[in-house]
């Protein structure tokens, strides 16, 4: 990886792919590949989403065709708790937020030394400072476009909604047989009082 997936590179590909400079469903209620990686990252040293409205937010994305049903396709952490080394199938807008870097994957180098061996060939090679390798071992870098998730959204959201069928008022159905009903209890309190 050359570039650094920063504003500059995820703004340059918004614009070359005609979309918005940012995920147009990057929230909580938006989408579930937001939800959990913002979930998780509570569990790695983020604040955390109040308990209560996670489990609301959990109990609602699994119920959604959208929740993943296998391990592979889930977001997750991977090491030691409180200080994940693997970042897997994270929303690039929350990696983003949290490390700097739109990326779908990250991986921190092993321990100190594979670090310091990395240091060394990036000064070497004169990478910016600004660059992942500084920081992670490996970085997928990723532009909501290319998201499984936001694809899926994306195509609900663009596709023709059914219009709704007008629904006429209950009486109008019935109009006819109320008309018959109100003559006949006219014409029998006529005739009651003709005869009266």
């Amino acid at each position: 990886m050359t570039e650094i997936p920063g504003r500059e590179w995820y703004s340059r590909l918004s614009q070359e792919r005609g979309a918005p400079f940012r995920c147009p469903f990057a929230t909580v209620e938006a989408c579930p590949r937001y939800y959990q990686s913002l979930s998780l990252l509570g569990a790695a040293g983020s604040t955390r989403i109040p308990e209560v409205e996670d489990e609301r937010l959990l109990m609602h994305w699994k119920s959604s065709d959208l929740w993943p049903r296998t391990d592979e396709q889930a977001t997750g952490i991977f090491g030691e708790p409180g200080n994940p080394s693997i970042y897997s199938n994270f929303c690039p807008e929350v990696t983003f937020e949290r490390f700097g870097h739109f990326a779908m994957s990250l991986t921190r180098y092993a321990d100190e030394l594979d670090s310091g061996h990395a240091h060394e060939r990036l000064a070497k090679e004169c990478v910016p400072p600004g660059h992942p390798s500084w920081s992670w071992s490996s970085c997928a870098p990723q532009h909501f476009t290319d998201c499984s998730i936001y694809a899926a959204l994306a195509h609900r959201f663009s596709a023709p909604q059914p219009q709704p069928q007008k629904r006429e008022p209950w009486w109008r159905k019935h109009l006819a047989e109320i008309f018959v009903a109100v003559v006949i209890a006219l014409a029998t309190a006529t005739i009651t009082k003709i005869f009266t």
